[in-house]
């Protein structure tokens, strides 16, 4: 390094900061590009004025917390972005960005932070200038006169305790980790490192909000001013914060392919002061302002935001309103939508139904298999003197019918015990015209006394397509994963089951009340094994959210002892869930209108003499 430079860097370290606004200075000089933005050009604030107030509140005297809790389609991390630009531009220090995961850093840096300093010439010019005598500036770092930024995941405690830090931002904080490796909650970690700069340190926490009572980002903002962006309705004249409660939406309803679909035909805010109705291109144009509900948190230096995507100049309301129809019975995916379109905390309600109205509702099935099923499948629940099964048939919008509900006596380590499932994965069951299905795949319970037992019968009957399942409880996975097969012997075959998932859509379904997608049907022929003690296990756990270690924490209680029902239909509905159906193929075998496998003679010959069920779906004879 030359002597020049060393004398340039270090009167920029000590110069005095500009008297200039984050959108002012987004305005001037944010050049946003294709790599990460669909309208590439020239930053302009007025384009979402929303923005405005939130970006500035960055640079305002005394404020040294900002909270976002806000929707997809907001500009929430262009908004954090242009807050790291101006402050390495204009007044630089250390500061570490902090996303949910190590896995997110790479993607950000890449995608996100480099574009940005790339086509920002006052920005561009600082990070090469240090990147030409420093290697520090590599995905996780890029150092500049003043200071350097740091990037790292939530999960890992040594770069979150490493060094003081006056600029933090903390992203998409609903989706971190409870704990940093064994550390503790990683935002209290990081928070520790801004208390050298505390008088003139900023802290920016940004996310879609989750579960009520557990979301992180709600209670930042219910600890900040909790100010929403109300419009000015053009009929009474009065500010609102438009909620999807007052969204009024025409649709027309018909099927495709199937299945049920919507046309939405118009999309309008309907005033919740004089229920006047606006249309979304009047209503994203009137006049609006923050609306603080908790004025008093200024005092302590926090504000808060709220946003959803109805205000935002990049949101269609007509494709929300697909969305909603769209995802409107399936409690997994309505929670998403609840979360990151409509910026609302999902609530955990007593959403299950009850006992004794699941029995009541029991019915006469048409045969074995009734009518409207398509695929079977079955799940075997390990206990140390038994194994339970159930066997549930299925359609292509996960309408359920229960089938058989079963036990067989022994321990899984008996030769007999496992003779008696390949009975039933061998068993024809008949359909009302005569024709049969077999059980397409079976999940096996692998908890307990046996697991190795449990593996090794699951292995021989591979080519059956049985495979052996480990329920795990927590949030944030997928529902059915393959296990590592580091942790399996040679030929063998397993899946995690996010068994917390399954229970919450279970429950759900159960409360749904007339047949169509998600429905569970139930036989009323007491043979089948769907008696009272069937429902009360079926409707055995309820989700609460308790506090433990300090933190809120999603847990199921029991309300039944005996929770074997609820298990079984779960992993019956991991089986369904995973597994990629064809059945536009299973439709048209029961219609008779395909053949799904070539018919060896001794086929053809028991169909001519017709003393045996002809055997449909996925192995499927016809």
């Amino acid at each position: 390094m030359d002597l020049r430079s060393l004398m340039q860097d270090t009167l920029l370290m000590f110069r005095p900061p500009k008297k200039i606004t984050v959108s002012k200075w987004a305005d001037e000089n944010r050049i946003l590009v294709t790599e990460s933005s669909a309208e590439p050009g020239p930053w302009r604030t007025d384009r979402a004025p929303f923005q405005r107030e939130i970006m500035d509140a960055y640079t305002q005297p005394g404020l040294w917390k900002i909270v976002i809790m806000a929707s997809s389609q907001v500009g929430k991390t262009e908004m954090e972005l242009n807050m790291t630009g101006w402050a390495i531009d204009v007044d630089p220090g250390p500061m570490l960005f902090v996303q949910p995961t190590d896995e997110f850093v790479q993607d950000f840096s890449t995608r996100r932070i480099a574009p940005m300093i790339e086509a920002c010439p006052a920005l561009k010019r600082k990070i090469h200038e240090a990147k030409s005598r420093d290697s520090r500036n590599t995905i996780g770092m890029k150092t500049y006169p003043g200071g350097s930024l740091a990037l790292t995941g939530a999960n890992s405690p040594t770069n979150l305790a490493a060094r003081p830090i006056r600029y933090l931002n903390f992203d998409e904080i609903d989706r971190y980790p409870s704990s940093a490796g064994t550390e503790g909650d990683p935002i209290a970690i990081a928070m520790r490192r801004t208390e050298t700069y505390r008088h003139n340190r900023k802290v920016v926490l940004t996310s879609s909000p989750t579960i009520k009572g557990k979301s992180k980002i709600e209670k930042e903002y219910m600890d900040g001013t909790q100010e929403e962006w109300h419009t000015q309705c053009p009929h009474c004249h009065q500010y609102s914060f438009i909620r999807f409660a007052n969204i009024a939406i025409e649709k027309t309803e018909y099927e495709k392919n199937g299945k049920k679909a919507y046309r939405v035909e118009s999309v309008r805010w309907r005033c919740p002061e004089c229920l006047g109705e606006t249309e979304e291109y009047e209503t994203k144009h009137c006049p609006a302002k923050w609306v603080a509900h908790n004025p008093d948190a200024i005092q302590r230096g926090v504000r808060s935001f709220q946003l959803n995507a109805f205000m935002s100049p990049w949101s269609d309301w007509k494709e929300i309103a697909h969305t909603f129809l769209a995802v409107k019975d399936d409690p997994e995916e309505l929670k998403v939508f609840m979360n990151t379109v409509l910026c609302e905390l999902w609530e955990v309600r007593e959403r299950s139904g009850r006992p004794e109205q699941l029995y009541a509702r029991r019915e006469h099935y048409n045969a074995e298999v009734p009518t409207g099923v398509l695929v079977l499948t079955m799940a075997i629940d390990v206990q140390d003197n038994r194994l339970e099964f159930e066997v549930v048939g299925w359609n292509r919008h996960e309408e359920s019918w229960g089938i058989r509900k079963g036990v067989i006596p022994g321990r899984a380590d008996a030769e007999g015990v496992w003779e008696e499932v390949d009975a039933l994965l061998d068993k024809e069951w008949s359909m009302r015209d005569g024709r049969a299905m077999r059980i397409l795949a079976t999940f096996v319970d692998s908890g307990g006394h046996f697991t190795s037992d449990v593996y090794r019968e699951c292995a021989k009957r591979a080519v059956r397509r049985v495979w052996a399942i480990k329920g795990e409880g927590g949030e944030g996975k997928s529902y059915v994963r393959p296990m590592q097969k580091g942790k399996l012997k040679q030929g063998e075959i397993a899946f995690i089951v996010a068994v917390d998932q399954g229970k919450e859509a279970i429950l759900y379904n159960t409360s749904i009340e007339r047949p169509g997608p998600r429905y569970m049907h139930f036989p009323m022929d007491p043979r089948m094994g769907y008696d009272e003690d069937y429902f009360r296990g079926l409707i055995s756990e309820k989700m609460v959210i308790k506090r433990l270690r300090g933190k809120e924490t999603i847990t199921w209680e029991k309300i039944h002892e005996r929770n074997e029902p609820l298990d079984l239909r779960n992993y019956n509905r991991a089986a369904f869930k995973y597994f990629n159906w064809n059945f536009d193929k299973y439709e048209q075998a029961l219609a008779g209108t395909t053949e799904t496998r070539p018919i060896t003679q001794a086929e053809a010959a028991r169909r001519k003499l017709g003393n045996r069920p002809r055997v449909i779906s996925g192995g499927i004879q016809v």
